[in-house]
């Protein structure tokens, strides 16, 4: 389709074509875009229209917020990070272009001891997985802890999942190599699993995630496969398996579900990219590389041990890039976005470093 251009000689500054970067890189017809990267409040001020213009390849960068970000989750405008490290979890509030943190009920930074997994319920309700202490805490719409549940259920949790009405929650217990299923108010229901190769049975499974029409996915890490159930438990599907071909998993991390587009996103950290599927499991797209940035130079899709994923309402989609601390920003190229945001002449550039890049099918 359209060709990387080069500037042409003579033109002005007012002329010169925007710097975009898609996936699949150079051939194929352009499926997801990379949008822009984000190290501290400084990058919230910053626009999608030319992100790269001062800041991408060789500009020396501050010191981030993050020290050791993990989980992720969007909501109405902000992405809320866990730190591993910080033991917050970092609000960056676009609309009001500040950073903020989760505040405990008298409003100082609430203070976890191991924040590993963020999940938002359809009013706008956080709820966070604390691994050492075995709970889910609840904070409101505006930050401020609520409750905590689970702590005699649990054992070692990591990722959550809200159903689209926020009436189920299944909290990933990886050290019991099961899921544990609690009602939207936090009251214990059940759980399945158990470690095992067989449908139903997981071995350190690590994230899950639901779809538009209340099918549960599984990140089942160890088995390198992603389990599908139906809203009401049954088996339904697996995909995946252990390899370096293409739809194939290394270490898988975490995983995410498009509500709106129907994608499935799950990042590899060993490979240092994502991959993208449909509903049914069939391989789409890879995107993404190494590069270590050492917080000094940026490349659009670089990722050095990425860990969460999310997508918001629009397709955006957010990864938490682990050892360069920061969290990337790519956007799914829908009909919609694609109006307002049409691709033009000149505008289809390469990074420059080789990635490898999975055509669509």
């Amino acid at each position: 389709m359209l060709l990387p251009v080069l500037l042409l000689a003579g033109c002005s500054p007012a002329a010169a074509p925007r710097k975009r970067f898609f996936w699949p890189i150079g051939t194929g017809q352009p499926r997801i875009e990379y949008l822009n990267y984000y190290l501290g409040e400084q990058d919230l001020k910053r626009g999608v229209e030319n992100p790269f213009s001062d800041a991408v390849f060789g500009k020396e960068r501050p010191v981030p917020v993050f020290q050791q970000p993990h989980a992720i989750a969007v909501k109405n405008g902000q992405v809320l990070v866990s730190d591993l490290i910080v033991k917050k979890v970092i609000v960056l509030d676009f609309s009001q272009k500040k950073i903020r943190y989760l505040k405990d009920a008298k409003g100082r930074d609430y203070l976890f001891r191991r924040p590993i997994g963020i999940a938002v319920a359809p009013r706008g309700t956080v709820l966070v997985v604390d691994a050492i202490e075995h709970r889910v805490d609840v904070f409101s719409a505006t930050d401020a802890y609520l409750k905590s549940f689970g702590k005699n259920h649990l054992s070692r949790p990591t990722g959550i999942a809200v159903s689209p009405d926020g009436q189920q929650v299944w909290v990933v217990d990886t050290g019991a190599h099961r899921l544990v299923h609690f009602d939207g108010n936090g009251n214990y229901l059940g759980e399945m699993g158990g470690r095992g190769v067989a449908p139903g049975m997981f071995n350190f499974p690590l994230d899950a995630d639901f779809d538009a029409e209340g099918n549960l996915y599984v990140l089942d890490a160890m088995n390198a496969r992603v389990q599908v159930f139906s809203p009401q438990g049954k088996f339904l599907r697996a995909f995946g398996g252990r390899g370096t071909q293409r739809g194939l998993f290394r270490i898988p991390k975490s995983l995410a579900v498009s509500r709106t587009s129907g994608l499935i996103y799950v990042t590899d950290s060993m490979a240092n990219d994502f991959i993208v599927f449909d509903l049914q499991g069939r391989l789409l797209l890879t995107v993404g590389g190494h590069y270590a940035s050492n917080l000094s130079k940026v490349v659009p899709g670089g990722m050095n041990l990425p860990k969460a994923i999310a997508v918001d309402k629009q397709d955006g989609i957010w990864v938490v890039d682990g050892l360069n601390r920061m969290v990337h920003r790519f956007q799914y190229l829908t009909p919609a976005y694609l109006e307002k945001h049409p691709i033009l002449p000149g505008e289809r550039l390469v990074p420059t470093a080789v990635f490898k890049s999975t055509p669509a099918k």
